[in-house]
């Protein structure tokens, strides 16, 4: 069975091997994230405790088949002009390959929705990379909308704060 729940304190080490996980696919991207993938497991420890601290701004969903973690979402909660209120940021979706094939990203997607109107979003948005056909087709199939817009980043080093 395939269900999500919020992270807890306890699923910081998990958290941190899957977000490991993820950037190792992800990190393949010309550059783009930074050299997250050099953070040490301090700093992973650090951010996963500032989230679950943050209150409604940040929540943190947790994938399990059977019990067993498989996936996560970061999200972030934004308050919007364009809704009219607050809107859901899909920052991060995943799950272990072991897992994918199985119908579980529709449900995580929909889980995502459930936990967005339930916390009194209007929206749920979220960028995709152009080097990722495969997340394109199957968004655009569970009837999300693309927009062209561009993705804009700028790196702050710590003593910059």
């Amino acid at each position: 069975m395939f269900t999500y729940r919020l992270c807890t304190k306890d699923d910081q080490k998990c958290w941190i091997a899957m977000n490991r996980e993820f950037m190792a696919e992800e990190i393949q991207d010309d550059g783009l994230w930074n050299n997250t993938g050099q953070t040490d497991d301090g700093q992973f420890a650090h951010t996963y405790a500032e989230a679950l601290e943050s209150g409604e701004l940040i929540s943190l969903l947790m994938f399990e088949e059977d019990g067993v973690p498989v996936g996560f979402a970061n999200l972030m909660t934004i308050y919007s002009v364009w809704s009219h209120g607050k809107a859901l940021i899909l920052d991060d979706l995943y799950l272990r390959p072991q897992v994918r094939g199985k119908g579980y990203g529709r449900q995580a997607l929909a889980f995502i929705e459930e936990f967005a109107k339930e916390s009194g979003c209007r929206r749920l948005q979220f960028q995709s990379e152009v080097t990722n056909p495969n997340a394109m087709e199957f968004y655009i199939s569970q009837g999300y909308s693309p927009a062209d817009m561009k993705f804009y980043v700028k790196y702050f080093q710590e003593s910059e704060k």
